[in-house]
């Protein structure tokens, strides 16, 4: 129905609790109809003496008439037989639902109330009684309505109970139109299926020997085979001495329409991929059995189970396959905690509910556990189910997960709390290596607040000025001139002092907060440059590691633009670090990165270079300017051997590319002579200086030589 159709439209609410009242009355006013309240059974029924309504919405328990009594009474008014009525109950208090069906109730609507739903309910109610008292009015315009709606007519009548039935009626059956001047009261009893029989039986005898009308929703099988679903409303009929003579009613297939709210329902409660619970539906489903778990002192146990690394999947096989191989991965963990062999399984079958409710997460209730072992028991069977080989194109793909378990009555009381004491165990699951499952314990539970803190503390860090920028002096070893700089990140926080950045670094990383953390350095950087060059301090080179969310952010060639304005700075004073990792894993973006940098005139510094033959390989590809050589290599390099090796083929390699080469981590004479030797000039390390505070970096500057002095490589 249209917000046309529901102008005019009366209700009456009819409810003892002011909230659900006032609740309902919110929502359909809002959904443009005529809202009149009663706060009581004896009120409404005095409403609905003086007014007409349309529909009433009315509650089962109240003080002082109950539902049952007040439709009854309704029914039996001059105005009240065929007003629909909408009875609130129990989601499932089948006793309730008869009680209001026997008491002439057009529908009932579960409680707890989908309140998106509700006007959609007012408005088919509405509609369903508009089109009887449309079909009453006469057969021309009854044939016409009974088309459109997808109903037909039918009557009885008490001498010798004669079944007429109207050719829309046959049509809906899909009976042969002439089978309708033969049809029985019985045959039509025959089409109803079997599980409703006996309810529309009960109806229908009510109708005749009491002239009690009804409406009532219920199953049928077609003549061609095909099971509907039919909504049926009937009412008794009189003579003009007021004798009643038979009953005459409708009905009308609702098939399509209760699948659309099938459908409505499942997308709100159901994963589309797997058909699995989703999060919200998986908590609702969760709540009861816990609850049965507490009464019975049973054990329970919430599993979160999250793939490992499954991001390479979707690179490697795309979207599509990666859909199909999660789909593959739930049937398996409905299967494993039914698998027949588990000493369990026949206590978990019957109420365990497995979720998704991540992109690659999932999460499995397990209830009625004799001992909290069972749970690690489920939690193997559930690794070696996903560790199977699946079929992929190409080959058979392994994977693995890991899984974080928490125990109820344990580690929590309810489900949200089972679920934080989940996925932390997952992290500590992950932090292990991957691919095996931890419990949940206090320990766990206090590093996790020790954790969110952190992030906190390091969250107003980053926005009250907490952190401090200092500068490791890039040397020429062979005159000992500083040409460079590296910046280097520093908190001072308020009661541990300073505190170095792999203690807070990866913290950042893993909260979500390099993005800021990156982009204080980079303004710090570049202010404290523009700082030097008024100055009139050598303006040399600043090098700022871009983290990978940094480097990723399709903004980022602009924002540093922009930033290079701000201060006044040519491109080429700013340094971009970026590492091997971060070169690795989208190479053809990577390079397109790479050369949008470079055409602003940015200078690309390669962190951390390795080994990495197979990296070295594809080095000709990446537009670099510089390559820098770890110091794990440096350590040993002048002692020779394969630390030695690596390093020699690195400066070389750097030279056949035409790259600036720079070793870091020197520490030692010996180390910056054998580095010399092979041709390494630029070099960084303590044994010039450590890294140090502005002030402290700039007074190195005037002075144009790194605080050791000297030069390795001479006599």
């Amino acid at each position: 129905m249209m917000q046309e159709e529901t102008a005019g439209t009366r209700l009456l609410i009819v409810d003892d609790d002011p909230l659900m009242r006032g609740m309902s009355a919110t929502t359909l006013s809002h959904a443009g109809f005529a809202v009149v309240q009663a706060e009581g059974g004896l009120q409404a029924l005095a409403l609905f003496e003086q007014e007409a309504f349309d529909l009433v919405l009315l509650d089962v328990m109240m003080p002082d008439l109950d539902g049952y009594q007040v439709c009854a009474r309704i029914r039996q008014s001059a105005h009240g037989a065929r007003v629909p009525i909408l009875m609130l109950t129990g989601l499932n208090d089948t006793g309730s639902i008869e009680l209001a069906y026997q008491a002439g109730a057009t529908d009932f609507i579960a409680k707890p109330i989908n309140w998106t739903l509700l006007s959609h309910r007012v408005r088919y109610a509405l509609r369903a009684s508009f089109a009887v008292e449309s079909a009453i009015r006469g057969s021309e315009r009854l044939q016409r309505a009974q088309k459109i709606a997808n109903m037909g007519s039918w009557g009885i009548a008490h001498e010798g109970r004669r079944f007429t039935g109207s050719p829309e009626l046959a049509r809906l059956l899909r009976a042969a139109p002439h089978t309708m001047g033969n049809a029985t009261v019985d045959a039509f009893l025959e089409r109803v299926c079997e599980e409703d029989r006996s309810t529309v039986l009960a109806a229908r005898t009510a109708a005749e020997q009491h002239g009690r009308s009804y409406q009532l929703s219920f199953s049928i099988l077609r003549f061609d085979g095909e099971r509907r679903t039919v909504f049926e409303q009937a009412v008794a009929v009189s003579d003009r001495n007021g004798r009643q003579t038979g009953v005459e009613g409708i009905t009308q297939d609702i098939t399509d329409r209760v699948e659309a709210a099938e459908r409505i329902s499942r997308l709100a409660h159901y994963d589309l991929l797997t058909g699995l619970p989703n999060r919200l539906f998986f908590g609702e489903l969760a709540v009861p059995a816990l609850e049965r778990s507490r009464r019975l002192g049973t054990r329970c146990a919430l599993m979160h189970l999250d793939m490992d690394h499954f991001k390479n999947v979707n690179d490697a096989l795309g979207h599509a396959q990666g859909d199909a191989v999660l789909v593959e991965i739930s049937q398996r963990l409905q299967t494993a905690i039914r698998a027949s062999d588990l000493g369990v399984a026949s206590r978990l079958a019957s109420e365990s509910v497995v979720g998704r409710v991540g992109a690659n997460a999932f999460t499995l209730l397990l209830v009625d556990l004799g001992q909290d072992r069972d749970a690690g028991m489920v939690a193997e069977r559930l690794l070696q189910a996903v560790a199977q080989p699946i079929r992929a194109p190409g080959g058979e793909l392994v994977l693995s997960a890991s899984i974080g378990v928490a125990l109820y009555p344990r580690d929590a009381g309810d489900v949200p709390g089972l679920a934080r004491a989940a996925e932390q165990a997952l992290y500590a699951a992950k932090a292990a290596g991957r691919s095996q499952y931890r419990f949940f314990d206090e320990a766990m539970n206090e590093r996790a607040s020790v954790r969110l803190a952190r992030e906190g503390e390091l969250r107003r860090a980053i926005a009250e000025g907490q952190l401090r920028l200092f500068y490791q002096p890039k040397v020429d070893a062979s005159s000992g001139a500083i040409v460079g700089a590296e910046a280097l990140v520093r908190w001072q926080h308020p009661q541990q002092g300073l505190v170095p950045p792999a203690q807070f670094v990866p913290l950042a990383e893993e909260s979500g907060q390099i993005l800021a953390l990156t982009d204080w350095v980079l303004d710090t950087a570049c202010a404290d440059m523009r700082q030097r060059m008024d100055a009139g301090l050598p303006a040399v080179p600043v090098s700022v590691n871009l983290a990978s969310p940094s480097f990723a952010h399709d903004a980022l060639p602009g924002q540093l633009a922009a930033l290079l304005a701000r201060h006044r700075l040519d491109a080429a004073q700013l340094v971009l670090e970026v590492t091997e990792t971060l070169l690795m894993a989208d190479t053809d973006r990577v390079i397109m990165r790479l050369d949008a940098l470079r055409a602003r005139g940015f200078h690309i510094s390669l962190d951390d270079l390795s080994t990495g033959y197979c990296s070295l390989s594809y080095l000709k590809r990446f537009p670099v300017d510089e390559l820098k050589i770890d110091r794990a290599f440096v350590t040993d390099a002048w002692h020779g051997g394969r630390h030695g090796a690596i390093a020699a083929s690195i400066i070389a390699l750097g030279r056949e590319f035409g790259l600036r080469v720079v070793a870091e981590g020197v520490e030692t004479a010996d180390q910056a002579r054998f580095l010399l030797e092979h041709g390494c000039v630029f070099q960084q390390g303590y044994l010039y200086a450590r890294p140090m505070a502005g002030p402290q970096f700039d007074a190195l500057l005037r002075s144009g030589l790194a605080p050791a002095g000297g030069t390795p490589g001479r006599p």
